[in-house]
Parts: C-alpha cells; structure tokens; sequence
C-alpha cells in the first residue's frame, strides 16, 4: 500500500512559512517581460546549437585528434536536449505565447509543449534515441512527482541496488559506471523511459516488479514486462532514428561517389567517427549533468509521497535537489541550465531563462528559513553521486530526520 503524508499545512510552521515564501518568489519577482525575453533567450540558444553542430559537422572530414568537430556536435546534441526539449516539453515556453494577430494563446506554436517532438515532428524538432512523449512521462510525472521515493525512475540509490551491494573491487564498479556513462542515453533512457509511456498509454498500474530498471540488455535476455512490445518499442523509438541516420550518411556517401577527389574515403571514415565520438561525448556529457542532481549524501530519500504542489511536495523537491555553480549563460549553458535543478523542481513550468532571474531570491528564503540550499562544482557533485552509485555513501531518509523535526516547529 502507497503512504501519503499528511500535509501540516493547517498549522502556522517554518514549513509553511517557507512555502509561502518561495511561492510569492514566483509570483512577485517574475512578469510578461521576463517571459518575452526567454523566447528569445531560447531562440539564440537554439541557433547557438546550430552554429556548433553545423561547424563540427563541417570539419568532421577531420581526424578525430583535431577534437574539437567531434566536441562541438555533442555539446549541441546535449544542448538540444538539457536546455531546449527539456524546458520546453515542461510548457516553459507555452501558455504566454499570444498570437500578435489573434491576441489568443497560439494552440500551434512551435514550442508549445503538447505539440512539440509529437509524431512527425519528432524528425524536426527532437531526434535522439528518446521518444519525447517518453522522456515527458517518464520526467515530467513520474519523476517529478515522486522524486527520490521508491517509485522515482531517477532514484540513484534504488536502480543501482546490486552495484552499491557487488562484491566487487571499486576499481570494477568504476568500470560499470564508465560503461553506463559512454552508453545511457541508448542503453538504459530510450527503453527505460518508453515503459513509463506505455504504461500510461494502457492505464496500466505498474506493480513493484515493473519499476526495474529496462535496458536494451533486457530486451535481449528477456527481462522485460510482458506488457511491453519489443516490437513496438523498436518500430516507435529505434525505427525512426535509425532511418534518419541511414538518409544522412546516403547523402554524405552520394557526396563521396561523385565528388570522391575531394570527398575521399578517409574523409567519409572521419565524418563517421567524429560524429560516433559526438555521441559517445554526449553520452558522458550529460550523464555527468544530469545523474548528480539528486544524488549525493546531503540529499533525502522519502518512505511516503505527498500530494503535488503541497507545502512538504516543495520542499522535497528543494532538499532533494542540488545546483551546480552558476555565473553567466557561458557557464550555465555548458551545464545545459541544470544547474538551477532547486528552482526548475519548485516550478518546473518556467523557462530556462527565469531560473536565472530567481534564484538569487530562492536562496535568501532557504537561508532565512534554515532550509538547506546545495550548490556546488558538477565534478564535487558527480564524485558524491559515484560514492553513492558505489555504496561507500547512502541518501539518508527524510522522515524521522533533524531536518523534519526542524520544518514542523
């Protein structure tokens, strides 16, 4: 059976103090102006993004020791994925959109988030190894819902129950962890996400079992629910990327046939690579971005779940949550605006340019409440979250905590 905590929202406490304060953050700090600049803010991102994979694209007919084409491709894959899908798949770019002619929300605007990636776009606006009506199951609800609970896709310490217990030298579970690094997105996100999409697609409860961790290496020993169609995963999910790709190398192998004096097979060899290398580097890029944000010991785990957007439902998502440094868009853009994980958690539904605009007011009233705020380097970050991963540290559990006695007064 499913606890739910009581939420002591009718008592006066720090808690609902606190949650009064954050929530007047939202509203008091941020207006219309601020959402028509993140438009913008978007928009350069985006061509940003373009402006490097289309660069590195151009000299991957390069070895792959120049480095940088291989580099500059994979920070915009992971760019199009951390900074742009993800907030925008959130609705941070949707409901202030006000068709100039209409004066009405424009129901099909591009960044609008229930049309975004859906279907045929898929092949313009996100093509990855993910489908986006997945990742916004799988990360919007069940993660952000039932984040750091048993039931939580993302939960480091419950998915990773057998490494943190292996008897095993460190230096193989490092091992394992690099294997996973270079390869999540295909091996553990595609697959993993797509079952949490299924299973709202069928108003399927999923019972304890079904919340393991699905791989690709599952699909091929058989370990996946019987509800799930490997068929249909690979046709949905791996179909549609495999073709897309296949056309891409057709035109680039065409170019090569005709103009092979200057297009020579070495070069053709080098584009493969480099941008096999892109992927790989994307792989690890993201996986140090993303992975660490709720992990780590200072983090809390929760035996119960609440109700969403309850006064305790905030402030999980507050102490369960870290930032990494932050600075300017140079910084915060090689970190895929993740490192404003505290504020994007509070309030999921804005965009990555008003996490900027608030968290300097969300951490006066953590700190004025006695309410801990973490943020730190991403490298101290994924090095707590290995030790994690490795069983040399535990995520403690909220309930019975100092810190719930200290929230309740």
């Amino acid at each position: 059976m499913e606890l739910i905590a009581e939420d002591s929202t009718t008592v006066s406490t720090r808690l609902s103090k606190w949650a009064a304060d954050i929530r007047a953050v939202k509203e008091n700090k941020l207006s219309p102006e601020h959402k028509r600049h993140s438009i913008l803010h978007l928009e350069n991102i985006i061509s940003l993004n373009n402006i490097l994979f289309y660069t590195g694209f151009f000299f991957s007919y390069l070895d792959v020791s120049y480095v940088f084409p291989w580099i500059m491709m994979g920070l915009s894959i992971s760019s199009h994925w951390t900074t742009v899908s993800h907030h925008i798949s959130h609705g941070g770019y949707t409901e202030k959109h006000i068709d100039p002619n209409t004066k009405v929300v424009d129901k099909h605007y591009k960044y609008n988030r229930f049309k975004y990636g859906v279907k045929m776009r898929r092949f313009f606006d996100w093509m990855d190894y993910i489908l986006p009506e997945a990742w916004s199951c799988e990360h919007n609800i069940y993660h952000h819902y039932k984040l750091n609970e048993a039931t939580d896709p993302d939960n480091v310490q419950h998915n990773l129950v057998l490494l943190r217990t292996m008897n095993a030298p460190r230096v193989v579970k490092y091992g394992i962890i690099a294997f996973f690094a270079l390869t999540w997105r295909l091996f553990y996100y595609s697959s993993n996400s797509y079952k949490y999409y299924k299973a709202n697609r069928l108003n399927y409860t999923m019972k304890d079992d079904d919340y393991k961790q699905m791989t690709l290496a599952g699909m091929i020993t058989n370990e996946w629910p019987s509800w799930i169609s490997k068929v249909e995963y690979f046709t949905l999910v791996l179909c549609p990327i495999i073709i897309y790709r296949a056309v891409c190398f057709a035109i680039i192998y065409t170019f090569h046939l005709y103009f092979s004096a200057i297009f020579t097979a070495t070069h053709l060899h080098n584009v493969v690579l480099n941008y096999i290398f892109a992927d790989l580097f994307c792989n690890v890029h993201t996986f140090a971005i993303i992975v660490p944000n709720h992990a780590g010991s200072d983090m809390y785990l929760y035996r119960t779940t609440v109700k969403g957007g309850s006064d305790e439902w905030l402030l999980r998502q507050c102490i369960s949550s870290t930032n990494y440094t932050l600075g300017n868009d140079v910084i915060d853009y090689l970190q895929g605006w993740l490192n404003y994980q505290i504020e994007h958690h509070l309030f999921p539904d804005l965009s990555a340019y008003e996490y900027q605009v608030i968290h300097k007011d969300v951490r006066e009233v953590c700190r004025r409440h006695g309410v801990p705020y973490v943020c730190e380097s991403v490298f101290v970050r994924l090095w707590k979250t290995v030790k994690i991963m490795t069983g040399q540290e535990s995520i403690p559990y909220y309930e019975g905590s100092e810190l719930e006695k200290h929230m309740l007064e």
